[in-house]
């Protein structure tokens, strides 16, 4: 990437959908400027304007920033609306000995600069940004990314709306069906034990992930709704949390079907899961979405408090897949 166009282009890949009313603060790191974290607040949630601004810099600086990318994406009047808040940006981030690369505004479909003032390379009426082509680097990004399944959304709430539970009659019925898996659970650990009744449960979620990579074929309702139910229990649900450090894509798109089948609080452990497996594969936008909803099935679950923790203390995913890797020994229970 080497012009405004192309970074601004790139956002939505960044953000998982086209951010609106939003500040986006891209982290460059490196003398390649390999791009970081990437940071998108609503606009109108600003309060405290130098104070968010410190915090945005200090996040910026954890992630090892050499220079930043901001852009504003809004519909707001006036010749480059915001101005106050990329210039709090702007000090905040020098006082870290961070680089402002570029400041850009967004706005009704074409880019402006903060910056620039020259009229050959930035123009007062901006430039539309579908004007020309996409360049062969966005290309590729648009490439990879559906080729890994990501689709950039409308918005967030079409992000939101790719992990919605089942609504009205459909979640009375997966909440009946969900009900008589977790019975039947109840008389297999009071028949055959705990342990048996795990073991059935784990090699029916290996059954799951190795069929997504083979045969992909649709498990029935019935069959998703043990796979769900099994998560309630903490020893399976850590051994299935397990694997997303070695087959993320597989155990994501299980998953996906099973978010989509579920209702509270049934659906609290499965988006939990999903939450951490997207962190895995770098979609924080997703595993954000994911976590919102586990936490609005259950507060107060743990194990979706500590993934909250982690994503806004900045844990990267490479560190996360290590966690996962070093655990799986040491319960001595990992299948493949």
């Amino acid at each position: 990437m080497s012009t405004p166009a192309e970074m601004v282009g790139l956002i939505p890949h960044l953000c998982g959908f086209v951010p609106t009313e939003s500040l986006v603060v891209v982290s460059l790191r490196g003398p390649r400027k390999q791009v970081g974290l990437t940071i998108r607040l609503d606009l109108d949630a600003w309060s405290g304007l130098d104070a968010v601004a410190a915090d945005v810099a200090a996040r910026m600086s954890l992630d090892k920033a050499r220079e930043t990318l901001l852009v504003v994406h809004t519909e707001q009047p006036g010749e480059l609306p915001r101005e106050d808040l990329v210039q709090a940006l702007d000090d905040a981030l020098a006082e870290r000995g961070i680089a402002v690369q570029d400041a850009l505004l967004v706005r009704s479909g074409r880019w402006h600069s903060y910056r620039c003032r020259n009229p050959r390379c930035c123009p007062a009426e901006g430039t539309p940004i579908d004007g020309a082509p996409p360049s062969a680097a966005l290309t590729l990004v648009a490439a990879t990314g559906a080729l890994e399944g990501r689709v950039v959304q409308r918005d967030r709430a079409g992000l939101q709306s790719t992990l919605a539970p089942p609504e009205f009659l459909a979640a009375h019925v997966a909440l009946q069906r969900l009900e008589q898996s977790r019975a039947r659970w109840e008389q297999s650990v009071a028949s055959q034990g705990p342990a048996v009744t795990r073991a059935v449960a784990l090699a029916s979620w290996r059954i799951a992930i190795n069929g997504r990579k083979g045969s992909r074929a649709e498990r029935d309702l019935d069959s998703a709704a043990e796979l769900a139910v099994a998560l309630l229990d903490i020893s399976v649900r850590d051994e299935v949390l397990s694997w997303a450090a070695d087959d993320a894509d597989e155990l994501l798109a299980v998953l996906y079907g099973l978010a989509a089948t579920t209702v509270a609080p049934y659906d609290v452990p499965v988006c939990t899961l999903l939450a951490v497996t997207s962190w895995v594969r770098g979609d924080g936008a997703v595993a954000n979405v994911a976590l919102d909803r586990a936490l609005a099935g259950e507060p107060s679950y743990n194990l979706a408090l500590l993934v909250r923790t982690a994503l806004d203390g900045q844990v990267p995913p490479a560190t996360v897949r290590r966690w996962l890797r070093g655990e799986a020994p040491a319960r001595g229970r990992r299948r493949r």
